[in-house]
């Protein structure tokens, strides 16, 4: 699988110049990505597991989120 990412320009600009440097922030994007994503699996598995358990339906989930998201919207300063 083929990802494009964006990096700031001057490390761009260093990875042109450095093969060694190219090769090492390739390694080093692949396994920070690698290691996201194995991580969110998990979770994912995790939560799944304890909502297996759970009396919550998705209407109730859906208020719980809007309403911490409003309440963290007002702590913020963002909405009154």
């Amino acid at each position: 699988m083929t990802i494009e990412v964006e990096l700031p320009l001057e490390i761009e600009l260093l990875m042109k110049a450095s093969r060694e440097l190219e090769t090492l922030v390739r390694k080093r994007i692949e396994l920070d990505i690698a290691e996201s994503i194995k991580n969110d699996i998990f979770i994912c598995g995790v939560l799944n597991t304890l909502l297996k358990r759970s009396d919550l339906t998705l209407e109730d989930a859906n208020e719980l989120d809007h309403m911490m998201k409003r309440e963290m919207m007002k702590r913020l300063g963002w909405r009154k």
